[in-house]
């Protein structure tokens, strides 16, 4: 005669992921936010030979900080939309800093980078990134990469991709709105 014994752990293992669905449902439909990721602090010389810091525009102005490098093919591409953003936001009386960051790569140099910002007539500030450790500090692995940083120094939103100035005025907008 075979005796045959229920298997109790079927129900128990259903109720246990049933569970588990729901607490990850629950935590999805929630309002949790995760805490904002607050920009690194920076020092860098501008171009113009100005020093620039980045806590130095806490409560004042937004930042837009964009890294890239002359050879770079998508960000030699964008620099116009960013010029055009630059000036949209300026009419408009927009508190934001643009500010390209030129992070040394392969055989490109400063005055690689100062000769294309001259070329190409850009007017916001420039900046080089030396010995790339604002880009350590930011842990950035592709180019172009763009920050959007908010008058509290919150990351407000962040691109690697070549941007349009509709795309980089929009986001600026938002971040001025909180």
């Amino acid at each position: 005669m075979i005796e045959r014994t229920q298997d109790h752990t079927k129900p128990r293992t259903v109720l246990a992921l049933a569970a588990m669905a729901m607490l990850v449902l629950l935590a999805a439909c929630s309002n949790f936010s995760p805490p904002p990721v607050m920009a690194e602090d920076f020092q860098v010389t501008l171009f113009t030979g100005e020093d620039f810091r980045l806590s130095d525009q806490l409560g004042k102005k937004s930042v837009v900080l964009n890294f890239w490098y002359p050879s770079c093919p998508p960000c030699r591409a964008e620099m116009p939309a960013f010029q055009a953003a630059w000036e949209q936001m300026q009419e408009e009386g927009e508190d934001v800093v643009f500010l390209g960051l030129f992070v040394p790569r392969g055989f490109d140099s400063e005055q690689d980078a100062r000769d294309f910002v001259e070329e190409t007539g850009l007017t916001y500030d420039f900046g080089t990134d030396v010995g790339a450790m604002i880009t350590r500090d930011y842990r950035l692995e592709y180019f172009p990469k763009t920050y959007f940083i908010d008058k509290t120094g919150r990351v407000f939103s962040s691109m690697i991709s070549a941007l349009d100035t509709e795309e980089i005025t929009l986001l600026v907008r938002a971040m001025g709105q909180g």
